[in-house]
């Protein structure tokens, strides 16, 4: 970066921040993860512009990040827009504390000519930063909140399709294994049925990577509807699912060639559960205490 470029950004940064909703603080990168599907093609050209040349960004002018996209400058400032900003100096400005503390939050493509011990370490920087990713924009009071209500349910519904079942099945058994009733149903149809003749207190679970899938985004209205406990596990808000459940779980995987199919997704969705099971157990833990000590 040019002398003399970083500190007149940083300084432009601090007012701009000022003026910028709390709703809007995460890591301008985590949030582009984050927010990706909800973009329109074109928007999401300059998405993954800047998640690969975020150092040139912060050098550039509006037009010329607009025609590097090969797109139009409106569209520029309605990505900047739809992530929250102002406009795109606001934006810009965001960017630069990312990298005075020189970090990266974007997926690296692992060199196929690499020998097997390089392409090792490609593979932890990529899974290491992004499970620092995952943790750092959770929520852990909304992690709290989801453990509370489960540690109180009668009953705790799990879903999942495709790669995201894999996921709903292993929570499943480390729910049972720590003695919460617990159950994942093998298709929509029972988990419906399941969600019908729910108790008052009983907690839905709905993963989805893009938060998107037919069936789990109806199972979680409907659940909804019903007064049910809705949590949603997903890779992007806004999206269907975020709408219709009461606590949404982000993850925040950054978009790669697998997409959905990538076990960095699940990885991911798995790092939050831990957190809930963590969270469960010691409420567990400490309600046992204080029966005993009764």
């Amino acid at each position: 970066m040019q002398a003399g470029v970083l500190p007149c950004i940083l300084e432009k940064g601090k007012r701009t921040t000022k003026n910028r909703d709390k709703a809007f603080m995460k890591r301008p990168i985590d949030l582009i993860n984050e927010r990706y599907n909800s973009l329109r093609k074109s928007e999401q050209r300059v998405a993954r512009f800047i998640q690969n040349h975020v150092e040139e960004v912060v050098l550039l002018s509006l037009q010329s990040l607009a025609n590097k996209c090969s797109t139009s400058d409106a569209t520029v400032l309605r990505f900047c827009r739809s992530l929250g900003f102002y406009g795109f100096s606001d934006f810009k400005a965001s960017l630069v504390p990312q990298l005075v503390r020189n970090e990266h939050t974007t997926h690296l493509e692992v060199d196929p000519n690499l020998d097997y011990k390089d392409k090792k370490v490609q593979f932890l920087q990529n899974f290491q930063q992004q499970l620092k990713s995952t943790l750092r924009n959770c929520d852990y009071d909304e992690i709290k909140k989801v453990a509370t209500r489960i540690s109180q349910a009668d009953k705790t519904l799990i879903t999942g399709l495709g790669g995201s079942a894999g996921v709903a099945h292993i929570f499943s058994d480390s729910l049972g294994s720590i003695g919460v009733f617990s159950t994942c149903p093998l298709d929509t149809t029972m988990m419906l049925n399941l969600v019908s003749m729910h108790q008052d207190n009983d907690v839905l679970v709905c993963i989805s990577h893009s938060g998107e899938t037919e069936e789990i985004v109806f199972t979680a209205k409907q659940a909804r509807e019903q007064g049910m406990f809705t949590v949603g596990i997903t890779n992007f808000s806004p999206s269907p699912l975020v709408e219709n459940v009461e606590v949404s779980l982000i993850t925040g995987v950054s978009d790669n060639l697998l997409g959905s199919y990538s076990c960095q997704s699940r990885i991911s969705q798995l790092a939050i559960l831990e957190l809930v099971l963590y969270e469960v157990s010691q409420k567990l833990a400490a309600d046992l205490l204080i029966e005993t000590n009764r």
